[in-house]
């Protein structure tokens, strides 16, 4: 569990680009092969290969320039950066801070060192699945009334509740000295988690689950360190499959007119398969839509049906100057990776 005490503490340094150190520029299909996405922040060894460095990133070794600038056993950061030749290594470096004087336990460390990959938190959230779980040591009613809505009856103000109560912000009301009202959904996978038998498979999922819910946590820390806002969550649903939400906002700029905001969405429905949906909402009123789905059908349905989704967004004083639908999953979401000294691992997300 992550203390009050360790809140201000243990946000990630910012990265600040190595200057002068080359880039290492990857075609798509090597990208893939070694489970890179765009935006991704990514950790590599050098390892010596006779009289050269080379640069070893999840069991695969790379040819870099920039090499003869360190030492046998350096660890190094990489953004991945996409552009018209495939997709770029840009080197990083931490910032000056140094985390010494941080109390990083191996707990925290790999939290901050969590690899990206699909929710668990999502698949334990599917209808009838918690509920069953809380069902038998109590509590399946509550909730089904404080987390878990309906979708037919969506609105802004369950939302809300459902960000409120994600887990993200136990520790913070707990450090403020708000009431415990028991509807943190953290607390709720922790409270599974004791009645479980030790070593469970479902003990097992509730782990990473509650894993998953603090690896956000500490994103949104590192966020609000860098003047942005983020937050990642999971909103389940009695009657549907939950949605993976992201809210993010970059550092706010005086001398930028208004202020842009991306909302990623994603699920998988019985009836549509997996969805995506990225959202960019610019000068509090205008809107571009991009969709990802990998069945035909579905994207031909989303296409033609474009035309109400822009009438809806009108009702509410939005405009949608673009809607892109692409029959394709999102590139963006990779595979699931393994952590370990040089191999890929996402300490930014």
């Amino acid at each position: 569990m992550l203390g009050p005490e360790l809140i201000n503490l243990i946000a990630r340094p910012t990265p600040i680009f190595l200057e002068g150190s080359a880039s290492i520029q990857l075609t798509q299909q090597a990208a893939k092969d070694l489970g890179l996405k765009d935006g991704q922040i990514v950790q590599g060894v050098l390892a010596a290969r006779g009289d050269l460095l080379k640069l070893v990133l999840n069991n695969k070794e790379l040819e870099w320039s920039g090499s003869n600038r360190f030492k046998p056993g350096d660890k190094l950061d990489f953004r991945v950066e996409t552009n018209l030749f495939g997709r770029a290594l840009i080197p990083l470096a931490r910032a000056a801070r140094s985390l010494a004087s941080v109390p990083t336990s191996p707990r925290l460390l790999s939290l901050m060192h969590r690899p990206a990959q699909p929710s668990v938190l999502a698949g334990l959230l599917r209808p009838g699945a918690l509920e069953a779980l809380t069902a038998q040591f109590g509590g399946a009613e509550q909730l089904r009334a404080n987390l878990m809505p309906s979708m037919s009856k969506l609105s802004p103000l369950m939302v809300k509740r459902g960000l409120i109560n994600s887990g993200l912000f136990g520790e913070q009301n707990l450090a403020a000295g708000a009431p415990n009202t028991g509807l943190d959904l953290k607390q709720l996978l922790r409270s599974l988690l004791r009645s479980m038998p030790i070593q469970s498979a479902i003990s097992a999922d509730l782990e990473s689950a509650i894993d998953e819910v603090e690896s956000k946590q500490l994103e949104s820390l590192q966020a609000q360190q860098s003047r942005e806002l983020s937050y990642s969550f999971v909103l389940p649903f009695m009657d549907a499959n939950a949605v993976e939400i992201e809210f993010y906002r970059d550092a706010h700029n005086s001398s930028v007119v208004g202020e842009e905001w991306i909302i990623n969405l994603h699920t998988e429905s019985p009836s549509l398969g997996e969805l995506w949906l990225k959202t960019t909402l610019r000068s509090a009123a205008n809107i571009e839509m991009v969709m990802w789905a990998p069945r035909a059908d579905v994207a031909e349905r989303a296409r033609e049906t474009a035309s109400e989704l822009e009438y809806e967004l009108q009702r509410f004083g939005l405009a949608l100057e673009k809607f892109d639908v692409l029959n394709a999953s999102r590139p963006s979401v990779s595979q699931e990776l393994s952590g370990g000294s040089g191999q890929v691992v996402d300490v930014s997300t």
